[in-house]
């Protein structure tokens, strides 16, 4: 992994006292330093920017976390824990984050109706949307078989050790993962007494406090355009103060089979892919962690169950639709909208 830090120091203004009757002297007020370290991590990018008065390089310490991540919840990585649990060795103890990441999956997952369940990764790499590229669709057959090893309620927890239902159920935590990392890092710079930040990774995003501009931190939404040669468009942009922010799209990540299109997002009551006119949903909550895993469910839920649940767990969701005669729509929050 790269880390670049890049260092802005700015002139806030000057001020001007007078010491004697005839005798001025200017004094130079010196802005925030804030210190930037960008790189690749998980699979995709990473952008990381705090107030730094001391000019503190964290990159070594960044990159200290996000290899303890890899090691409890990597797929990529065969000797994580995860990997392993999936591969059913003996003895293997999940550490605190794998429990922390498990423990409020779940929460979601039964508050979500299971729209939101760890335990789909047989189905997402089934309709190749796993390190196996390319595959044709499952058919009928394939999902029913499949669909028995998916479930939230079918795997726990015991004295830190995975316990399954079936041996050949996976896990897979992709989907909360890069937002628990957002949560993580943040944690660790508020702890070195930095209250000025905006950690974002992969799209997902924690703030505190403000930019080096004194404004809170500007944040901008994709439009939900599906066709990779086209350039990137912002659909709206927001204020974010103090929250995390994170968005599952159906436009970006798809596969096309036989002419036909599948988007990643799997729906684990089905075993399908969604089909529904949902293309975007952006989540505010307080932790990362939180706004990832519920964005995803939103985006399984469709609108109109996403709006219901949404104000039921006291959260600002920004949804972008297609009508029946597809173009753009906008249904969210009040709060979201504010």
């Amino acid at each position: 992994m790269t880390l670049a830090i890049k260092y802005h120091t700015k002139v806030a203004g000057f001020l001007l006292k007078t010491l004697l009757l005839l005798s001025f002297s200017a004094c130079r007020q010196e802005a925030p330093r804030y210190t930037q370290l960008e790189g690749k991590a998980q699979g995709t990018t990473f952008h990381i920017n705090y107030r730094n008065a001391r000019e503190q390089n964290f990159s070594g310490q960044v990159d200290s976390l996000f290899r303890r991540i890899d090691k409890s919840m990597s797929l990529w990585d065969s000797t994580s824990i995860i990997s392993r649990v999936n591969r059913n060795e003996p003895g293997v103890v999940a550490d605190e984050h794998l429990i922390k990441v498990y423990n409020r999956s779940r929460e979601i997952s039964e508050r979500s109706g299971g729209a939101f369940d760890i335990t789909v990764g047989p189905l997402v790499k089934a309709w190749g949307f796993s390190y196996k590229k390319g595959l044709p669709p499952p058919d009928s057959t394939k999902v029913d078989t499949l669909l028995q090893l998916i479930g939230f309620q079918k795997i726990r927890l015991e004295n830190g050790v995975f316990v399954k239902n079936h041996p050949a159920m996976e896990i897979d935590v992709n989907a909360i993962a890069q937002g628990y990392t957002v949560d993580l890092i943040a944690r660790f710079l508020e702890q070195q007494g930095i209250h000025d930040y905006l950690v974002e990774i992969g799209g997902e995003v924690r703030s505190a406090g403000k930019n080096e501009r004194g404004e809170f931190w500007k944040i901008g939404i994709d439009k939900p355009l599906d066709n990779p040669e086209q350039e990137r468009l912002l659909q709206t942009t927001l204020s974010l103060k103090n929250r995390s922010l994170a968005t599952s799209g159906s436009y970006r990540k798809f596969v096309v089979r036989d002419g036909k299109k599948y988007s990643h997002a799997i729906d684990p009551a089905t075993g399908y892919p969604i089909t529904h006119n949902l293309l975007s949903v952006s989540v505010l909550a307080d932790d990362c962690a939180s706004a990832d895993a519920y964005a995803t469910a939103f985006l399984v839920m469709g609108m109109d169950k996403a709006m219901q649940l949404a104000q039921k767990q006291e959260l600002e969701i920004y949804c972008v639709y297609a009508d029946e005669k597809g173009a753009l729509q906008v249904q969210a929050t009040p709060g979201f909208l504010k």
